[in-house]
């Protein structure tokens, strides 16, 4: 088959590469499919774009890549949908292909993507196997609708096969010449050419998180020589500098982590690293070895800085653990940025002013605020929104809904976030020189 595949994702803060795609687009080209992979992160006119390839390419199969649902900000609020249907119909209006939707955001939201794009097919999950025995079933002539994580209308409406995780831990990730690094070496709303996987899943219940359906509640780790190996292939092949260790806290497990760097620095690909950080699993050694690795920084996503809400939240820390990582790996030479959103469950005015003190002592390069957790389905935040009557029973979230506590609505929490940014509005003027050291690393010949 002749198959096109669409990376849709069009957001630009820190733009993620088409990583999952181009995965599922080198399995399918094993599998002996004419295959090419369309990006339209930087596209100025995706829609116009996605419909020209299309009638070039002449597809009998396109794949939409769906990677966002949304921002996941309440103040700076971006979803994707409009677009996503722009994009598929002006491709239907040019060349109607069958239509197969994929990616996280599809996942998470199955039966709303299909009714939304109108798509012929969606498959769930991130296992590779039901997307090449389905792809195989459809060349064909005879689609399997007993694929695992299979979406597809019949004469009952739609109907959703049960999909499965499994993670890449003996997965090679070879689909690199389908993606074009270079505007995103470009971009100034990033500080990485390119992601690489180290692990998936997440065995901690935070109230608001949902990597537990889409990826596992378990740690899959990668083989820590690969990824190494990955890193050397960006770099000399593809003239990648700076890569995202794209893991929901990189440094968990530990002994995992330390690995992957050890490994690293032995293979030396010469590439600059960002990862997240989880505070409450890290120690001098790692620090080392992670600036040894061409660590530059890291993102401490603490979301709170008072003991209640990360309480009340679950977060797998308490806030020591949050000035302790901190400290140890500015002692190592690496920066950070630090990420705090208000607003969560047990969030008071009290709390609030706990976090805005303790925010300086992180000594953090840039903090970003924000303040509302997105509700996702099957999360214990949908439990509370629902018990609180944040939410009313029938909604699907599927358009964005925010959690605020009771005691903390947006407009207390805008007001006070803009009062400290005017008090604190010089304080980043000191993280001048590390600002410059990352443009460097990014743009330097």
């Amino acid at each position: 088959m002749r198959i096109l595949i669409v990376y849709a994702n069009s957001y630009r803060m820190l733009p993620p590469a088409p990583l999952g795609a181009s995965l599922v687009a080198s399995r399918l080209r094993q599998d002996g499919h004419e295959v090419r992979l369309l990006d339209l992160m930087f596209a100025r006119e995706p829609a116009a774009e996605a419909a020209r390839v299309a009638l070039e390419f002449r597809p009998d199969l396109i794949g939409y890549s769906l990677r966002n649902v949304d921002s996941q900000s309440y103040t700076q609020l971006y979803d994707p949908t409009p677009t996503y249907q722009e994009i598929v119909t002006a491709v239907r209006a040019n060349w109607p292909a069958t239509t197969l939707l994929g990616g996280t955001a599809f996942t998470t939201f199955p039966v709303q993507y299909l009714e939304v794009l109108q798509a012929d097919y969606g498959i769930a999950g991130d296992d590779l196997e039901p997307i090449s025995r389905f792809v195989a079933s459809l060349a064909a002539g005879q689609p399997n609708h007993a694929t695992p994580g299979l979406v597809y209308r019949d004469e009952m409406g739609v109907q959703c096969n049960p999909f499965l995780i499994r993670g890449y831990p003996d997965v090679a990730f070879d689909g690199w010449d389908f993606i074009d690094y270079r505007p995103y070496r470009r971009s100034f709303t990033g500080f990485w050419d390119a992601g690489v996987v180290t692990r998936t899943g997440c065995p901690f219940e935070c109230v608001f998180c949902d990597t537990f359906h889409t990826f596992g509640k378990q740690w899959v780790l990668r083989d820590p020589r690969q990824v190494a190996e990955e890193l050397v292939t960006l770099r000399r092949k593809h003239g990648v500098r700076t890569v995202f260790l794209a893991d929901a806290g990189f440094n968990r497990p530990l002994d995992h982590a330390k690995a992957v760097l050890e490994a690293i620095i032995q293979t030396n690909p010469g590439i600059g690293l960002t990862s997240v950080f989880e505070p409450g699993e890290v120690d001098a050694e790692f620090a080392q070895l992670y600036r040894r690795a061409g660590g530059r920084g890291v993102m401490i996503f603490a979301m709170s800085l008072s003991e209640p809400v990360l309480a009340a939240c679950r977060k797998p820390f308490q806030l020591s653990n949050v000035f302790e990582g901190a400290d140890t790996l500015r002692r190592a030479g690496l920066s950070n940025y630090l990420y705090l959103t208000f607003g969560g469950p047990g969030e008071t005015p009290v709390t609030v002013e706990e976090t805005l003190s303790h925010a300086p002592q992180i000594r953090s390069i840039y903090t970003l605020f924000d303040h509302g957790y997105r509700i996702q389905p099957r999360t214990a935040l949908h439990e509370i929104a629902l018990a609180e009557g944040a939410i009313p029973p029938e909604h699907s979230c599927f358009r964005a809904v925010f959690y605020h506590s009771p005691e903390t609505p947006p407009a207390m929490l805008d007001d006070r976030l803009k009062r400290y940014q005017a008090e604190h509005r010089w304080d980043n003027l000191r993280n001048l020189p590390s600002f410059a050291q990352m443009l460097w690393d990014k743009l330097r010949p």
